[in-house]
């Protein structure tokens, strides 16, 4: 019995360590886990741009991750459906969803909350939401984070309001549909839009802004061991904090990163109506 009892303490005590001064945990934790990323951008631009990041994360874990791109977001949001992924990099709106049907738990953020703008032409005659009723508005998709959260605030508008959706799939395809005229107005994130050229935005006039809310979060499924979401964590903290982590996270659109919280940051969206104004799941 007492050679039992050394045995099982040999065993623990790495581990015990490992939690204890924030060492790689990989002794505990002798997994591959899949890191599942939005596809905002072609897999292999993705894959650059992420690469840095995970190889940086691996080494200061322990633990060893597997990128996974997508083509479709079709792909990726079945992943979220069925709770393949270990991590999920999502938009606040699949958060929730994965949330909802998974447990999903995000871990990390970007520190600058986001708001949506919903655009017209400069010269374009609206002055108010009221004067989009019967015309067109045009989103990038229609389970993209602009569209459904600007969905939502118009039907709650105290003047109930008919428009056509155009989805344009991209944020630029967005802001071209507004200037040409093929749509009345267009909603785009408003740093998307800051990041177009002078010219661009001298054209356009903000008609409405949302509640800034918080930007997509890098999220751990529940069966990823807590020690090993802790250690992603405080690892992807560590990292933005070192010499050259401020560029790596810019890359990966996760900006001055910080700790997420889904009831903080991300369960007031549990208000909108996600499977009805998105057709998520569809």
């Amino acid at each position: 019995m007492r050679n039992l009892k050394v045995l099982l303490l040999g065993c623990l005590l790495p581990v015990m360590f490992a939690l204890a001064t924030n060492t790689p945990v990989s002794a505990a934790m002798e997994k591959a886990y899949t890191i599942a990323v939005i596809p905002s951008a072609p897999p292999v631009t993705l894959h650059k741009q992420w690469t840095p990041f995970v190889e940086r994360l691996s080494s200061k874990t322990g633990l060893e991750f597997r990128l996974k791109m997508y083509e479709k977001m079709a792909e990726f949001e079945r992943d979220i459906w069925s709770g393949t992924p270990d991590f999920i990099f999502s938009s606040p709106i699949q958060t929730v969803v994965a949330r909802k049907t998974n447990g999903y738990v995000p871990l990390v953020r970007g520190g600058k909350d986001i708001a949506v703008g919903l655009f017209v032409r400069k010269e374009a005659p609206f002055k108010n939401i009221d004067d989009l009723s019967g015309r067109t508005i045009s989103f990038v998709g229609n389970k993209n984070l602009c569209s459904v959260f600007v969905q939502h605030l118009l039907g709650e508008h105290k003047i109930k309001m008919s428009f056509t959706r155009e989805y344009a799939g991209s944020t630029r395809n967005v802001i071209i549909n507004v200037l040409l005229g093929k749509s009345d107005a267009g909603a785009v994130f408003i740093p998307e839009l800051a990041r177009e050229s002078e010219d661009t935005r001298k054209q356009l006039r903000e008609i409405l802004v949302t509640p800034a809310i918080a930007p997509h979060p890098l999220s751990a499924h529940p069966r990823v061991p807590r020690a090993a979401q802790e250690a992603v964590k405080n690892a992807s903290l560590a990292i933005a904090a070192a010499s050259g982590g401020s560029e790596l996270f810019r890359a990966l659109r996760m900006d001055a990163p910080v700790a997420a919280d889904y009831d903080r940051d991300y369960r007031i969206l549990e208000e909108i109506d996600i499977v009805g104004l998105s057709n998520w799941g569809k």
